[in-house]
Protein backbone atom coordinates (compact mmCIF):
# COMPACT_ATOMS: atom_id res chain seq x y z
CA UNK A 1 0.00 0.00 0.00
CA UNK A 2 1.64 3.63 -0.97
CA UNK A 3 1.67 6.26 1.15
CA UNK A 4 -1.67 7.85 -0.84
CA UNK A 5 -3.40 4.99 0.13
CA UNK A 6 -2.72 5.43 3.54
CA UNK A 7 -3.42 8.66 3.77
CA UNK A 8 -6.62 8.39 1.87
CA UNK A 9 -7.42 5.70 4.48
CA UNK A 10 -5.95 7.39 7.66
CA UNK A 11 -8.13 8.29 10.74
CA UNK A 12 -9.78 12.09 10.35
CA UNK A 13 -8.27 13.20 14.36
CA UNK A 14 -8.13 16.77 15.69
CA UNK A 15 -5.30 15.69 17.94
CA UNK A 16 -3.45 18.90 17.89
CA UNK A 17 -5.64 20.87 19.17
CA UNK A 18 -6.80 18.61 21.98
CA UNK A 19 -7.23 20.05 25.10
CA UNK A 20 -6.99 23.79 23.88
CA UNK A 21 -10.04 26.17 24.27
CA UNK A 22 -11.36 28.17 21.36
CA UNK A 23 -9.54 31.38 22.43
CA UNK A 24 -6.59 29.59 22.78
CA UNK A 25 -6.34 28.52 19.31
CA UNK A 26 -7.69 31.76 18.11
CA UNK A 27 -4.64 33.09 20.04
CA UNK A 28 -1.79 30.76 18.57
CA UNK A 29 -3.74 31.39 15.08
CA UNK A 30 -3.55 35.17 15.59
CA UNK A 31 0.42 35.07 17.13
CA UNK A 32 1.19 33.22 14.03
CA UNK A 33 0.07 35.76 11.67
CA UNK A 34 1.22 38.45 13.30
CA UNK A 35 5.38 36.79 13.55
CA UNK A 36 5.11 35.91 9.91
CA UNK A 37 3.87 39.14 8.83
CA UNK A 38 6.88 40.64 10.80
CA UNK A 39 9.31 38.07 9.27
CA UNK A 40 7.73 38.25 5.60
CA UNK A 41 8.30 42.44 6.12
CA UNK A 42 12.25 41.78 7.40
CA UNK A 43 12.67 39.23 4.17
CA UNK A 44 11.39 41.54 1.92
CA UNK A 45 13.48 44.42 2.93
CA UNK A 46 16.46 42.19 2.30
CA UNK A 47 17.91 42.10 6.18
CA UNK A 48 18.96 39.68 8.18
CA UNK A 49 17.83 39.46 11.97
CA UNK A 50 20.74 41.22 12.87
CA UNK A 51 20.26 43.56 10.40
CA UNK A 52 16.69 44.13 11.03
CA UNK A 53 17.02 44.30 14.94
CA UNK A 54 19.57 47.43 14.59
CA UNK A 55 17.04 49.20 12.11
CA UNK A 56 14.27 48.63 14.53
CA UNK A 57 16.53 49.40 18.00
CA UNK A 58 16.30 46.38 19.15
CA UNK A 59 18.41 43.16 20.08
CA UNK A 60 18.79 40.11 17.65
CA UNK A 61 17.15 37.93 20.09
CA UNK A 62 14.10 40.10 20.07
CA UNK A 63 13.30 40.17 16.43
CA UNK A 64 13.80 36.02 16.89
CA UNK A 65 11.63 36.19 19.90
CA UNK A 66 8.68 38.50 17.33
CA UNK A 67 9.04 35.79 14.52
CA UNK A 68 9.11 32.62 16.89
CA UNK A 69 5.56 32.67 16.98
CA UNK A 70 4.81 32.51 20.59
CA UNK A 71 5.66 36.04 21.58
CA UNK A 72 2.69 37.44 23.27
CA UNK A 73 2.92 40.94 21.54
CA UNK A 74 1.48 44.58 23.40
CA UNK A 75 -0.51 47.22 21.48
CA UNK A 76 3.05 49.29 22.18
CA UNK A 77 4.58 47.04 20.79
CA UNK A 78 2.72 46.16 17.40
CA UNK A 79 2.36 49.85 17.26
CA UNK A 80 6.31 50.72 17.28
CA UNK A 81 6.83 47.98 14.34
CA UNK A 82 4.02 49.23 12.06
CA UNK A 83 5.38 52.67 12.15
CA UNK A 84 8.98 51.24 11.12
CA UNK A 85 7.83 48.73 8.58
CA UNK A 86 4.99 50.84 7.39
CA UNK A 87 2.11 48.44 8.63
CA UNK A 88 -1.00 50.06 9.64
CA UNK A 89 -2.22 48.26 12.59
CA UNK A 90 -6.32 47.57 12.98
CA UNK A 91 -6.90 46.03 15.95
CA UNK A 92 -11.16 45.12 15.95
CA UNK A 93 -13.20 43.90 18.72
CA UNK A 94 -17.01 42.97 17.54
CA UNK A 95 -19.17 41.07 18.97
CA UNK A 96 -20.12 37.96 17.35
CA UNK A 97 -23.65 37.94 16.12
CA UNK A 98 -26.06 35.08 16.12
CA UNK A 99 -29.79 34.67 15.65
CA UNK A 100 -31.26 33.96 19.05
CA UNK A 101 -28.83 37.74 20.07
CA UNK A 102 -31.10 39.96 17.87
CA UNK A 103 -35.11 39.70 16.70
CA UNK A 104 -35.94 41.01 13.32
CA UNK A 105 -39.14 43.19 12.79
CA UNK A 106 -42.04 42.20 11.07
CA UNK A 107 -43.31 44.42 8.86
CA UNK A 108 -46.79 45.66 9.48
CA UNK A 109 -48.75 45.25 6.50
CA UNK A 110 -51.56 47.66 7.43
CA UNK A 111 -48.78 50.30 7.49
CA UNK A 112 -47.72 49.00 3.92
CA UNK A 113 -50.93 48.50 2.56
CA UNK A 114 -51.82 52.03 3.12
CA UNK A 115 -49.10 53.40 1.62
CA UNK A 116 -49.19 51.10 -1.41
CA UNK A 117 -49.99 54.71 -3.47
CA UNK A 118 -46.36 56.22 -2.78
CA UNK A 119 -44.24 53.09 -2.50
CA UNK A 120 -44.00 50.72 -6.06
CA UNK A 121 -42.65 47.91 -4.04
CA UNK A 122 -45.67 47.59 -1.57
CA UNK A 123 -47.74 45.67 -4.11
CA UNK A 124 -45.24 42.57 -4.73
CA UNK A 125 -45.56 41.92 -0.84
CA UNK A 126 -46.66 38.38 -1.03
CA UNK A 127 -46.89 37.73 2.87
CA UNK A 128 -48.07 39.56 5.56
CA UNK A 129 -44.83 38.92 7.49
CA UNK A 130 -42.46 39.43 5.02
CA UNK A 131 -39.51 39.35 7.43
CA UNK A 132 -39.83 36.78 10.15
Amino acid sequence: MGIAEKLAGAKKTNWVSEGFSEAEVKTIVELAKISARIERCRIEMGMTQQEFAEYMGVTQGMVSKWESREYNFTIKTLNDICQKVDLELSVSLEKSCVKADYKAPKWNFEIVARKKRKDRWAPYLSNKEAIA
